[in-house]
């Protein structure tokens, strides 16, 4: 009776403590969801470490060298002018690695033409995910459940896979047959039988553990892509409307490659984990006397590698709906945005209207139309540089993410290219002037390369790690080069010269300020025509430097306007 009483009451327990993780873990995602929704027209608040950002980076660098078409890709120094970082993680709402991953190689590789339709697809998908918020929170629920891959990308784990080969499993069949033939011995002989039985268990155990020790650190891999299929599953299981069923069809057929994937995989994915159970610890002998998880794990491991490129299909679709929705929250995070109208072709005007940098709080937009390039003059932080990056940020995010922080965008699908934010290299004892000079190369080779794609760069203060001589007759001839036709370039500068000589190759516009009650005042606003203000003087006077440096310094600048001469 006191025994039947402990087991009810024992059972009793069991039943709670199971009922009650149930509702936890239901009242966890119920609340993650609540957050999702809540976030839902907000930037998400997160910094990257280099290292997390070389990882999410990995996929597109796979794609970068297996694509013969990555020539038009961002490459690393206009990347980092435009502190692209900042931008993916102000955008980055995605719940998984694949959804990262994809992300940012998106960000990478801008679109040159539409002519399969992708944009105009992704396009509805967005519209799609902004509009109909339960199905969106439900994909974003499934997403979160895939989570991430942990130190490594799937693009590296799958890689390892290729390293570690194909496995035969001739050695562990050989195991199995040995022990049972040392059973059957004992039938026959036992003196004989059992010390083989020890034997075969003694060999089996060792093989079995120096075989796991270089499987086991394969096995997340195989969990990851576990995790894709139930994702895949569950995001096919979701009642979508029209505009997502062709993009499920093409997820079912991915999918579908991997129903041998799934059959017995339990064991392998315990491979690393052990809960102290008693049963587990009987199957873990069981394990090591026949192998029976290796096998399985080499089966696995024969099912990737027959079907790595389907495994990196569904990586991307599912990596794909997860960028979807986050360019969905990234675009309702915005004060406004527009999709961009692209074309092909050397002749349409470049068009932004009330553009902004979407990194920036409270921006002041700017706009312009352009059938050329433009110079831009103007002093220290007037908002040149903020304007050539506003600029070129808008016309990557016009070709990866349909995307425009504008009121309206129109232009060709470009190749781009950027000298701004450059330093010196002193790993290869590189001085400024070299890698400037290597920057502007790289773009005269990208203008020079017989590619008809127009061409879109941007340089901040030409050259001007040399002497102003050398610098103005060197930055006319390569800015007039840069304004062939299919070229728009602009280029900002603190030379007024430069607005003389190029005048017929370029439009002159400037940014200046207001010196009012010892205080400087930027407006920030794109005016016409050059600067005519020359205001670094009164900003020493400002910031305190002596009255008689302010007024020799007045004194030299006002005879060289006069005389065309330095006097000391």
């Amino acid at each position: 009776m006191e025994i039947a009483i402990l087991f009810i009451i024992l059972f009793i327990v069991f039943f709670y403590v199971m009922i009650r993780g149930a509702a936890e873990e239901k009242n966890r995602k119920k609340k993650y969801r609540r957050q999702l929704k809540d976030l839902y027209g907000s930037f998400p608040d997160r910094t990257y470490s280099p290292e997390e950002l070389d990882k999410i980076s990995r996929y597109y660098w796979h794609m970068h060298e297996k694509h013969s078409n990555s020539r038009n890709d961002i490459d690393e120094i206009t990347w980092n002018d435009l502190s692209m970082d900042n931008i993916f993680a102000r955008m980055n709402f995605t719940q998984s690695a694949s959804g990262e991953e994809y992300l940012y190689a998106m960000l990478r590789r801008p679109v040159t033409d539409d002519r399969d339709g992708a944009q105009e697809r992704m396009e509805t998908h967005i519209r799609y995910m902004m509009a109909n918020e339960e199905e969106r929170l439900d994909t974003m629920m499934s997403l979160k459940e895939l989570g991430h891959t942990g130190k490594y990308s799937l693009s590296d784990y799958l890689d390892y896979l290729d390293e570690l080969g194909v496995r035969s499993n001739k050695m562990h069949f050989g195991c199995i047959l040995l022990l049972l033939v040392s059973v059957a011995v004992i039938f026959v002989r036992a003196s004989l039988g059992v010390p083989m039985v020890i034997a075969a268990a003694c060999f089996n155990i060792v093989t079995y553990m120096k075989e796991k020790g270089i499987a086991a650190p394969y096995v997340t891999t195989f969990s990851y892509i576990m995790r894709m299929i139930h994702c895949a599953d569950d995001i096919i299981k979701h009642h979508y409307g029209p505009e997502m069923q062709e993009y499920i069809a093409t997820l079912k057929s991915e999918r579908g490659n991997f129903k041998d994937f799934e059959k017995h995989s339990g064991m392998v994915l315990k491979m690393n984990a052990s809960t102290g159970n008693i049963d587990e610890l009987l199957f873990d002998y069981i394990k090591m006397l026949t192998h029976v998880d290796l096998i399985r794990f080499n089966q696995m491991l024969n099912i990737v590698h027959k079907n790595k490129k389907e495994i990196i299909g569904i990586a991307g679709d599912i990596g794909y709906i997860d960028a979807v929705i986050s360019i969905a929250y990234f675009r309702a995070a915005l004060p406004y945005y527009t999709t961009p109208l692209l074309q092909t072709g050397c002749d349409s005007r470049f068009v932004i209207s009330e553009g902004f940098h979407p990194c920036i709080e409270n921006p002041v937009a700017n706009s312009f139309s352009q059938s050329r390039g433009m110079v831009i003059t103007g002093s220290n932080a007037s908002g040149k540089s903020t304007f050539l990056k506003m600029t070129a940020i808008n016309a990557i995010l016009a070709q990866t993410i349909n995307t425009c922080a504008a009121k309206m965008y129109k232009g060709n699908y470009f190749r781009m290219y950027s000298s701004m934010s450059l330093r010196d290299n002193l790993d290869h004892g590189e001085s400024y002037y070299i890698v400037e000079i290597k920057a502007l190369k790289r773009i005269m080779d990208a203008a020079d390369s017989g590619d008809h794609t127009p061409l879109l760069c941007f340089v901040d203060e030409v050259l001007r790690g040399t002497n102003t001589m050398e610098r103005i007759a060197a930055s006319t001839q390569i800015l007039e080069r840069l304004s062939q036709r299919g070229i728009y370039c602009f280029a900002a500068t603190h030379d007024i010269e430069l607005t003389h000589l190029l005048e017929q190759y370029y439009d002159n516009y400037h940014f200046e300020e207001e010196v009012k009650d010892d205080d400087v005042l930027f407006s920030y606003r794109l005016l016409e025509g050059r600067a005519h203000t020359r205001n670094a003087i009164k900003l020493l006077e400002i910031i305190g430097f002596s009255k008689e440096i302010i007024r020799k310094a007045d004194d030299m600048a006002a005879a060289f306007l006069r005389d065309g001469e330095w006097k000391v």
